[in-house]
């Protein structure tokens, strides 16, 4: 069994960038810290209930449930940042980059909460589909249907957005 202390160490090391990230998607890149802070102190307080393998899902977990705590207490809504991270492969498609991101950030604006947090933390965050649903505290069939929900939402918004046809970053 590993050090508890070198544990946390070691859990900070490897998931702290993938925290930070989606703390910023959630509450702004200013409060990230704090919420990575917060997690990582649970983290460190509870290190010995870690699952060996779960830590990803775990953490994320921990991060969402923070986020929501803050969200009650300051009663603020969070607003999905334009983070489409794609760099353009010319300066002829710069244009259409932008222009595609746009849409993409309007479409995800125009969706409830809910969709958006579906969509953005297991795709976004590269989480499997069992780590989504452990993190948003529902089932995996569940978190399943959820996101077959939200993407033909976000679908359906994105393409009644769209100025001209461009592709669906989301497309199944």
């Amino acid at each position: 069994m590993q050090d508890p202390e070198a544990r946390a160490t070691e859990l900070f090391r490897r998931h702290a960038d993938d925290i930070h990230a989606y703390a910023s998607w959630r509450v702004g890149r200013q409060d990230a810290p704090d919420v990575v802070g917060e997690v990582f102190l649970v983290a460190w307080r509870s290190v010995d209930r870690i699952r060996a393998g779960e830590e990803r899902a775990w953490l994320f977990g921990v991060a969402r449930r923070v986020v929501l705590s803050r969200h009650r207490k300051s009663a603020a809504s969070t607003a999905v940042e334009g983070r489409i991270a794609r760099e353009p492969a010319g300066a002829d498609q710069l244009d259409d980059d932008v222009a595609l991101r746009d849409q993409v950030h309007r479409a995800l604006a125009a969706l409830r909460e809910a969709d958006r947090e579906v969509l953005i933390t297991g795709i976004w965050f590269d989480l499997s589909p069992a780590e989504a649903a452990k993190v948003l505290g529902v089932s995996r069939p569940t978190y399943l249907v959820r996101l077959h929900r939200a993407r033909n939402r976000f679908r359906a918004v994105y393409e009644s957005t769209a100025p001209k046809p461009h592709r669906n970053p989301l497309a199944v």
